[in-house]
């Protein structure tokens, strides 16, 4: 499963365990964050070790079915690790580079199947649905050419998945999910399951149109908890940290609306600006949370966003972000413009 450009997208920490759970092998391998505030590496990083050797993920893989590990660890494509570290101190992350830089990865790990997410929208690498679709078919061209079964599902990504970005902060969302499912938030329940549906049914574990029945099932019913818990274990982490255990920021800015309305847009871009400010992959403790998302009602003094920093310094330059550009959430009322 492959995922990439909306942030707080933590869907792999959800998606890996409950395919485990169904009883099929997932060994999910990930790049740190190159232009988003967190990748897969870095918030599996906060519960457990991700850099291992060829022999130590065989163990673990054997052991679980399943790992979420740093790809540049096992030097399987290191040709890409030097793109990588070229393309992050630019915040390139070019989409003639992905398709190699993805299938060299998959194929060095012994992948037979894959689902790629690919999220559309304002801010994404896809700006249309159209253009998500030409890549796509693309990619599942060239991934058959190797041998790998792939799948595509475009996603929406007008907004972050859930309410949290940076690694801390969306490791603790993940594993709050994980524990229990009604503690939401709906969006990465309804994507982590999405997209794990069409791996059960790719894998013959459940029929079409039925796979993300499966998944949620699998969620709801703790067995992915148990999983992750594993997991966790296998990697070298402490299968028994629980989400309020989870060191977050020290420095913490929370910012109120000052007015009352409905969400009417939450800006991904500023989301990024703001997080990667405030210390942003490379400080796992820092990040943002956005309490409210497009849709909600708003009362003049709710909180709306907080921002989470590992330096003081660092806190007042992502908030004069926020103050410049008004910051990421929009409000509006149910009237439009008066003509």
């Amino acid at each position: 499963m492959l995922k990439g450009g909306v942030p707080g997208n933590k869907v792999s920490l959800i998606i890996v365990p409950i395919v485990a759970a169904a009883g099929l092998t997932i060994p999910k391998s990930s790049t740190r964050a190159i232009t988003s505030p967190s990748g897969t590496a870095d918030s599996m990083e906060v519960l457990a070790p991700v850099a291992f050797n060829p022999e130590e993920l065989n163990k673990i893989v054997s052991e679980e079915n399943a790992c979420i590990i740093w790809g540049g660890a096992l030097e399987t494509a290191p040709a890409d690790n030097i793109l990588i570290e070229i393309e992050r101190p630019l915040h390139m992350d070019p989409i003639g580079l992905m398709i190699p830089s993805i299938l060299t990865k998959k194929l060095s790990l012994g992948v037979k199947k894959l689902v790629l997410d690919i999220p559309v929208g304002e801010g994404t690498k896809f700006i249309s649905p159209d253009k998500g679709k030409q890549f796509a078919y693309l990619f599942k061209e060239i991934a058959g050419n190797v041998g790998i079964e792939a799948e595509c599902a475009l996603t929406l990504a007008h907004q972050p998945i859930g309410h949290a970005v940076g690694p801390a902060l969306e490791a603790k969302e993940a594993l709050t999910l994980l524990r229990d499912y009604s503690a939401g938030p709906n969006s990465l329940i309804e994507k982590s399951t999405d997209l794990a549906g069409i791996l059960l049914e790719m894998s013959g574990k459940a029929p079409k149109g039925m796979g993300q029945n499966l998944a949620k099932d699998i969620l709801s019913s703790g067995k992915a908890y148990e999983k992750m818990k594993k997991i966790i274990e296998a990697q070298g982490g402490n299968p028994e940290i629980k989400p309020e255990e989870i060191e977050l920021g020290l420095y913490v800015k929370e910012f109120f609306s000052s007015k009352d309305g409905y969400i009417v847009e939450v800006n991904n871009s500023i989301i990024n600006r703001i997080a990667k400010t405030a210390g942003c992959p490379n400080s796992k403790t820092s990040g943002v949370e956005i309490i409210k998302k497009q849709g909600a009602k708003i009362k003049e003094g709710d909180i709306v966003f907080r921002i989470y920093s590992h330096s003081e310094s660092k806190l007042r330059k992502a908030e004069k972000i926020y103050n410049a550009t008004g910051g990421p959430i929009r409000l509006g009322g149910m009237v439009i413009e008066r003509v």
